[in-house]
């Protein structure tokens, strides 16, 4: 048993100094064996998707046994000596240098690293900038959901995105030198595909709706086309109770079809099109067959967000720093009507 007997604990006593650094010794044990515990366990599971949520959880422990680490450093300088000596007993003796994330004005550079791809995933990321979003905060698994006109309420649960990235230590001795932006070509691939993860997932929670507007959808070769497609299928959403502001999201391709004017008009088929949507977005995640008009109401639908784009430090490993840049999250459709999905005809 590696916690301490409640009856060990003073009761209606505060810690000392000496006792808040014997606690953090004793969360930092007890999140070691539980990293431990949760690895075990994922190598004998077969099915990766709950394999993945231990493995998750283990990265989340190794992340608090740092920030445990952290604070007992400030409380106890001789442990801050024992481990540089330990540190240097290792180098000596194995040739290998293990250096934790730099401290002082390291903790400005990896602010500024995460500063950095939390802006370059804002920059991609297409979905949630048009939709409401709530943010619930870390910690919270799941939300409730009560779908209009069903009756029913569920809890969705927060799901997990993530993706890992690398900072090279020339990189990280570099910002500090000379305080310009960090080399972070690793982190600016992680960044796309974590935004294209996000909007994958969100994308993929509304075509699996099951009672929203389905439209068919020409072609829109021909000019007038686009503009009564989509004067269709927001009829058919305010017809169903749900209003303004509409987003209309399709593929690139299609966009550049909206650019065309209309000759009879002299105006684009897009300024047409928004005088009954107020955004065209376009995303290459959407295939070019399909387009989604959203009713961006926060009753009709939002996005749910507990951990917001963030990003953690994982390690050493040879000479580069080990990242990841997560989240966990929720789309939360109230009325399904409030979503219109186009398909092509054949």
């Amino acid at each position: 048993m590696l916690s301490k007997h409640p009856l060990d604990l003073p009761v209606g006593r505060k810690f000392s100094k000496d006792e808040v650094a014997e606690a953090l010794r004793l969360a930092i044990i007890a999140e070691l064996d539980a990293i431990n515990l949760y690895l075990q366990l994922a190598r004998s599971i077969d099915d990766e998707k709950i394999r993945k949520v231990f493995e998750d959880i283990a990265k989340e422990e190794k992340t608090h046994v740092g920030e445990f680490l952290a604070v007992l450093k400030t409380l106890d300088p001789q442990q801050v000596e024992e481990l540089k000596r330990g540190a240097e007993e290792v180098k000596s003796l194995t040739g290998i240098e293990v250096a934790d994330p730099p401290a002082g004005k390291g903790d400005d550079i990896w602010k500024r690293v995460s500063e950095a791809i939390v802006k370059a995933v804002d920059s991609v990321r297409v979905f949630r900038k048009y939709l409401p979003l709530t943010v619930v905060g870390r910690g919270v698994e799941g939300v409730p959901l009560e779908v209009v006109g069903t009756g029913s309420r569920v809890v969705l649960p927060l799901e997990d995105i993530s993706v890992e990235f690398k900072v090279s230590q020339r990189s990280v001795e570099y910002g500090e030198a000379t305080n310009l932006p960090i080399e972070l070509g690793d982190g600016y691939r992680a960044s796309i595909e974590f935004a294209s993860l996000e909007d994958k997932f969100i994308l993929e929670k509304l075509l699996k709706l099951a009672n929203p507007v389905k439209m068919d959808m020409s072609s829109w070769d021909e000019p007038g086309q686009a503009l009564s497609d989509v004067a269709k299928a927001v009829a058919k959403m305010i017809e169903s109770g749900v209003r303004e502001p509409f987003v209309l999201f399709v593929n690139p391709v299609r966009y550049t079809k909206l650019l065309a004017v209309h000759e009879k008009t002299g105006v684009m088929e897009l300024t047409r099109i928004k005088g009954i949507v107020k955004d065209v977005v376009a995303t290459p995640i959407l295939p070019e067959d399909t387009a989604l008009i959203v009713s961006a109401n926060p009753h009709v639908i939002d996005i749910v967000v507990g951990v917001d784009t963030r990003v953690d430090y994982l390690g050493p490993e040879n000479d580069y720093h080990k990242l990841r840049v997560w989240e966990t999250i929720a789309v939360r459709p109230r009325i399904e009507k409030g979503i219109a999905i186009l398909k092509q005809i054949k």
